[in-house]
């Protein structure tokens, strides 16, 4: 009896060995990360308590998880890059992101910034960024048709056909009034309208909800169908990372001092003429790409480009919010060291060449809360200055 028991104990004692020695989890903040992701995370960087970047090898990447890129190859770089890239047109930054201070990932790996809250669910990108909207064109303005619903803009923007755009854009890290409001400046990729309606979005935010803090962070955004689906960063497949260098949604270094030394960094989006795949870099440095099978009007060109600032806030004890846009200065108050500023400003027409803008329309939603200032001087190529306090005693409601 006894060696019966030990002969069919055996097995499933060595069965749990096996399971347990080959299924390795690690727990953090009360979540497991399962077999498939500790496998295809290579080394990991932690940074302080809130944040860990972990290096994922780039071909088990989550965004390989996306239905359209079952089957993908993953382009390393651009083929070619535009032409006529003004050479001021890179950010004074030395070192991008604070994580390079604890550590590299290793070539042919990502950085993947793992979120480390509790019961964080990924935010829908229709929560807080641009609603659905047409416009009515006015010579040098364009005029959403419907209430923004709680978003201020300070933009530029330009029509036509295009491969991409790049700015230089100044770097601040704005005051947010309240928990569930943002403050970003970007620039939009688009093409199409209503409920096909593409976007690529680059360029830095201010958002508590999505960070866990209130740090200035770099991050992208893509939507195919005027916001309901598509996300930020990767919270869902899509963005294929190529760059062991730079990671979405880590902060930036340093910012800006009020009247003291100014801190920009490059932005820009191209899509790469042979592949069709649009290209993110900043700071020069291609990060990655948006595959051109994501989309459906921008899997040609691209119509329209929109350079500035939003916000989203709250009107709460019915006043207007304190968010600030930019710097949190006005134009009128000031230009360079002052007020928040975009340079080096161009779009990459066709023939894939850079060239300043033309026939530039602007878009101030509240004058008196935000505004913004093109700058005819020009020294730094086409530019604007933008950006305000929010609540002030102009701007009430």
């Amino acid at each position: 009896m006894s060696k019966f028991i030990v002969s069919v104990s055996q097995p499933l004692v060595l069965a749990i060995l096996i399971f347990i020695i080959l299924t390795p989890k690690e727990l953090v903040d009360g979540r497991t990360i399962s077999n498939v992701v500790t496998q295809a995370i290579i080394k990991t960087i932690k940074v302080n308590k809130d944040e860990i970047i972990d290096c994922y090898d780039i071909y088990k990447q989550p965004s390989l998880n996306h239905p359209s890129l079952r089957n993908h190859t993953i382009q390393i770089r651009p083929s070619m890059y535009p032409k006529n890239i003004k050479s001021g047109n890179f950010g004074t930054l030395q070192l991008a992101q604070t994580w390079h201070k604890y550590g590299i990932c290793p070539h042919e790996t990502i950085p993947i910034r793992r979120d480390m809250r509790k019961h964080y669910r990924s935010i829908p990108l229709h929560k807080h960024l641009r609603p659905k909207y047409s416009l009515t064109k006015t010579p040098n303005t364009f005029q959403p048709n419907v209430n923004t619903a709680g978003h201020e803009y300070a933009v530029i923007k330009v029509r036509g056909n295009f491969l991409g755009a790049n700015a230089k854009i100044n770097l601040w890290n704005p005051v947010v009034e309240k928990q569930y409001e943002m403050s970003l400046s970007q620039i939009w990729v688009s093409a199409g309208d209503n409920d096909d309606l593409n976007t690529i979005e680059v360029g830095w935010q201010v958002y508590q909800p999505r960070y866990g803090d209130y740090q200035t962070r770099f991050f992208v955004i893509w939507t195919t169908d005027d916001y309901k689906h598509g996300c930020t960063n990767i919270e869902c497949p899509g963005f294929v990372h190529t760059s062991s260098d730079i990671a979405l949604g880590c902060n930036f270094t340093e910012m800006s001092i009020l009247n003291g030394d100014q801190k920009d960094a490059a932005f820009g989006v191209h899509k790469d003429q042979n592949s069709g795949n649009w290209w993110v870099s900043v700071q020069g440095i291609p990060v990655g790409y948006y595959p051109s099978s994501l989309f459906t009007q921008l899997s040609k060109k691209a119509v329209d480009i929109e350079f500035g600032g939003e916000i989203y806030g709250e009107r709460f004890e019915g006043r207007h919010t304190s968010t600030q846009m930019g710097s949190g200065h006005f134009p009128s108050e000031g230009g360079f060291g002052i007020s928040g500023f975009f340079n080096h400003v161009q779009v990459i027409n066709e023939n894939n060449e850079a060239e300043d803008p033309e026939n530039v329309e602007t878009y101030v939603s509240s004058p008196n809360c935000y505004d913004l200032k093109i700058d005819k001087k020009r020294i730094n190529g086409y530019g604007f200055y933008y950006g305000g306090p929010g609540y002030n005693d102009n701007c009430q409601e």
